[in-house]
């Protein structure tokens, strides 16, 4: 288990480009996924790029809590849908491991919107001028909000609108903690996350309530 100076070595040869580009991929994927379980993935793997992008702006520590935040919040969200997932399963025959590739007009609408970003990022590379925050993260956070707001606008359900309302507080965390980094500020915005993380578990129980069709199934 390596210690973390050790770990931060590690990611000082990683470069930016580099690390942006692969969250961008995992951003792709989250929206595009329609088997939660390989969204939750990729989005636990955008929790875990964004915290080492984070290195530039606060300490080690305080980076990191990206990291343990994130952890629980997919943690939350996996049990949830899981829990609907296991009573829908049984009621419609399928087998838990099977994964679940859906083709039908929200799939491909959310397959459309993703690539007409990508192609939008890569040629005109928006971005917002975030005060005192570097080009590329500033880039990077603008990205996430445009993303953000297609996982609004085209999910169909709770878990995609948590990824969509999750992509604007990372943005927002960006350019909030680029202004001001403190334990005050680091600690408010690890509470916001917790709670739309609590908040959207509860939605998705709701939601897949309709699949209990007897109370033992609850």
């Amino acid at each position: 288990m390596p210690t973390l100076d050790q770990f931060l070595t590690l990611t000082q040869r990683l470069n930016n480009p580099a690390l942006i580009a692969s969250s961008v991929l995992l951003v792709a994927a989250m929206l595009v996924f329609s088997d939660w379980r390989w969204a939750l993935f990729a989005f636990a793997g955008v929790k875990v790029l964004a915290g080492v992008l984070f290195l530039q702006l606060m300490p080690p520590e305080w980076a990191l809590q990206q990291w343990v935040a994130g952890g629980l919040v997919g943690i939350m969200w996996f049990l949830a849908a899981r829990r609907v997932d296991v009573v829908r399963r049984r009621q419609l025959g399928v087998p838990w491991w099977k994964p679940e590739w859906r083709l039908n007009p929200s799939s491909l609408m959310r397959l459309a919107f993703t690539l007409l970003l990508l192609v939008l990022v890569y040629t005109v590379r928006p971005y917002i001028p975030f005060p005192k925050l570097p080009a590329d993260l500033a880039r990077y956070a603008t990205f996430l909000a445009l993303a953000g707001l297609v996982a609004l606008g085209l999910g169909d359900r709770p878990m995609r609108w948590g990824f969509g309302l999750s992509l604007w507080l990372l943005a927002a965390s960006f350019s909030i903690h680029a202004l001001q980094t403190n334990v005050d500020t680091v600690g408010m915005m690890a509470g916001v996350e917790l709670i739309l993380g609590f908040a959207i578990s509860y939605f998705i129980v709701v939601d897949g309530a309709r699949f209990w069709p007897r109370p033992e199934d609850a």
